[in-house]
């Protein structure tokens, strides 16, 4: 690779374009890395009523459902949108359940992925906007995944 500036405005025009395209591929493959299915290793809540998550598994489908299933509990399912650029993560529920989340709720969050493969996720559960840090507290919950597939 040759490390001469660009001479004339052309040729800087078509870096700039593969620059743009590979940060392009780059942003497309960071959405995808959140699909498939995850474990719930750990996973810290503080308000009421509990709903233990540990153990439980998630799925991110390619069509942007995705479906909770937890061990001993009614599974809950719905859609959810990432923003990979932001590091945000909505999840809107579907479904008739007992406790929340209900119908229509939606969950903001944000997540990140790890160099090792974690994936971190923290939600607001209804009262508190959208968490702008990776801490558990009222309404929130903090989980981290691993990869089951």
């Amino acid at each position: 690779m040759s490390l001469r500036k660009p001479q004339s405005a052309a040729e800087l025009m078509a870096v700039l374009a593969m620059v743009c395209c590979v940060g392009s591929v780059a942003y497309a493959a960071q959405a995808q890395s959140l699909v498939g299915t995850w474990e719930v290793v750990t996973a810290v809540r503080t308000s009421l009523p509990p709903q233990e998550m540990r153990g439980a598994t998630v799925t991110f489908n390619t069509d942007q459902s995705f479906a909770i299933d937890r061990p001993e509990r009614s599974s809950w399912s719905g859609t959810y949108r990432v923003d990979p650029k932001a590091g945000t993560i909505d999840l809107a529920f579907r479904g008739k359940n007992l406790t929340r989340p209900h119908e229509g709720d939606v969950w903001e969050g944000i997540y990140r992925l790890h160099p090792d493969g974690r994936l971190e996720i923290n939600t607001a559960q209804g009262h508190d906007a959208r968490p702008v840090d990776f801490l558990s507290g009222y309404d929130l919950t903090l989980m981290t995944l691993k990869r089951k597939n």
